[in-house]
């Protein structure tokens, strides 16, 4: 990941604001690195960009995939075989699931919202799109709703580099380590996961 941004910053130095939409397209990091990457006098000395323009860049980037990954959720959810299928279902069916659960439209794409909202790993545009193609939530209002979240999660951080203005290098690390903590949490607790599946199909197997 690191090496990532180092390539971004060499070869975006006169069109960083590509560099942004291109880092805020990727899934996991989406907003939460692209905007204090954007501001980030060390990468860019003088030519960081200001607070509105890392916002709108990171924000136009993270909702590009959002389409596209609905429709992914909705063909993967017509095809119920395959292994590929099994595992992307797996990881997601339970909170698409649970938004399904929701009483009232407003609350399913309001549980939508506030979990894009969130700048976590494992949260974002990416996961909040293919859950709602998994659903039965109209494309639509799920991209409204998508797009709504995304903007408070670009406010949320870009608010925190703007008071943290001296601190924005280390917000970027921060937020890297997060996002490598979280990702191999969640490797940790897949592979664990289809261990006990297959421990548990072998004792099936073997009665």
């Amino acid at each position: 990941m690191e090496n990532l941004i180092e390539i971004l910053s060499q070869h975006f130095a006169s069109c960083i604001w590509l560099a942004v939409i291109l880092l805020a397209m990727i899934p996991t990091l989406e907003s939460k690195i692209a905007i204090p990457f954007a501001m980030n006098t060390g990468f860019w000395a003088e030519s960081a960009l200001p607070a509105w323009q890392a916002f709108l860049f990171a924000f136009i980037g993270s909702l590009i995939p959002s389409i596209l990954m609905i429709y992914a959720g909705r063909k993967i959810k017509a095809h119920t075989t395959g292994f590929i299928t099994n595992v992307i279902k797996s990881r997601y069916s339970v909170k698409s699931t649970l938004l399904e659960k929701q009483k009232g439209d407003f609350k399913k794409y309001l549980s939508l919202c506030t979990f894009v909202a969130l700048p976590l790993p494992l949260t974002g545009v990416w996961a909040g799109s293919f859950i709602a193609g998994l659903s039965s939530l109209k494309t639509g209002k799920s991209f409204l709703a998508i797009s709504c979240g995304a903007f408070i999660s670009c406010a949320i951080v870009t608010l925190l580099c703007t008071v943290l203005e001296n601190s924005i290098g280390y917000i970027l690390m921060f937020s890297v380590a997060i996002v490598i903590i979280f990702l191999s949490i969640d490797l940790i607790a897949s592979l664990i996961k289809n261990i006990k599946h297959k421990k548990s199909n072998n004792k099936k197997e073997s009665i």
